[in-house]
């Protein structure tokens, strides 16, 4: 209900919008950013409101979900219109679609990234089916839905979908992505050149494209726009002495898998992953992280992550048991980075994974300020 007097009272900004809605695991801030400047660079404003907050035209919002609540969602996208803002992209969370936070909006287009297993836990979802129930409903929602067909749930998701829906895979698919490099890859036979590194970035990008191309850009022009793109907090790469620093979001199993498989094909002298695990919730990542970062790294410094009400040195703990590389535990995020940072070589390269471009700990619910990449650019001007 409050979704729809929240539309009504705004006078309905998701009629004069066009609203794109990205949902999955992982990748939705990625596809969501990737949209938002391919839109600006052919011409026409777009917004975003996401895991980073509501950005559009100079205004940045802060704020606590992925998806806001009804009233806020609403807010932000008529301020949006009245802005001028031409197309909004919005993260959709399946706590979001379970809370009916997004009731009230009209999306044009939906797109599905991928899913494993997340968010479940006695706060948010009772289990793996409950969770991907919700991710599935969240796709019925527009007018067409874009659809990763490399995802092993993809016949989960199209099962039943009555709207129109596109796939976008490496084989057989609506959308196909052939001839990959690091330096792009081709979709439908057109070459995409691209800065983002990583599979799962050309999967990201190719997601993107394939949408701008179904609601009415032109494929060709598309294709000369993706060359420079970047996304806050996520796969940010500094250089230091020899060393490179990836700042990364990644912050369950699969995104850790797949960001240390990427820095693994660099051939690095060591990978060495500073990480840490939310409190209160998602209690399955305790064990998932340290078992991902055993895969490919070579050390891991377990540290916090938002411990908000939880002790953290009981977290940190309860991940190191299920770590079988060097390990190191230092509760305090800041001094792990640093420590880390000192104790590496050249060759190496240094993982800081699980905030991206959060600017703060949720420590017993006060937001304290800290920001991994302000803690690594003070230790570089420190440590030339």
């Amino acid at each position: 209900t409050l979704g729809l007097v929240s539309s009504s009272f705004f006078g309905h900004p998701s009629k004069t919008l066009r609203v794109i809605g990205v949902t999955g695991t992982k990748g939705k801030t990625s596809v969501a950013f990737i949209i938002k400047e391919i839109i600006e660079k052919y011409g026409f404003k777009c917004g975003v409101i996401g895991t980073s907050g509501i950005f559009y035209s100079d205004t940045h919002i802060k704020t606590n979900n992925t998806t806001p609540d009804p009233f806020t969602l609403q807010k932000a996208m008529r301020d949006a219109v009245d802005a001028g803002v031409q197309y909004m992209v919005i993260e959709v969370s399946s706590q979001a679609m379970k809370q009916s936070r997004v009731f009230g909006t009209r999306f044009m287009a939906n797109i599905f990234t991928n899913l494993s297993p997340d968010h479940i836990g006695p706060l948010e979802h009772e289990n793996f089916e409950e969770y991907r129930k919700w991710k599935k409903n969240i796709l019925l929602l527009a007018k067409k839905t874009i659809l990763n067909k490399d995802d092993e749930n993809y016949e989960f998701m199209i099962d039943g979908l009555k709207n129109p829906h596109v796939s976008v895979g490496r084989s057989e698919a609506d959308f196909v992505i052939t001839n990959e490099s690091e330096d792009g890859f081709d979709l439908n036979g057109k070459h995409i050149a691209t800065n983002l590194h990583g599979s799962y970035n050309r999967m990201n990008l190719a997601l993107a494209l394939a949408t701008l191309n179904e609601i009415g850009f032109s494929f060709d022009k598309l294709a000369g726009l993706a060359g420079d793109l970047k996304i806050p907090g996520r796969m940010e790469v500094l250089n230091y002495n020899g060393r490179k620093v990836v700042i990364d979001y990644a912050h369950n199993k699969l995104s850790i898998e797949s960001l240390l498989a990427e820095i693994k094909s660099w051939n690095p002298n060591r990978i060495l992953i500073a990480v840490g695990s939310v409190g209160g919730r998602t209690y399955e990542r305790r064990h998932e992280i340290p078992e991902a970062a055993n895969k490919y790294a070579d050390e891991i410094y377990i540290t916090s992550d938002n411990p908000d009400f939880e002790d953290p040195e009981k977290i940190l703990g309860e991940m190191a048991k299920h770590s079988t590389i060097k390990t190191h535990t230092i509760a305090d995020r800041k001094t792990a980075v640093e420590t880390m940072l000192a104790d590496s070589k050249p060759g190496d390269v240094i993982v800081i994974a699980g905030k991206g471009d959060e600017d703060f700990q949720l420590v017993r619910g006060e937001k304290i300020p800290y920001s991994d990449r302000g803690t690594v650019e003070e230790y570089i001007k420190t440590h030339k």
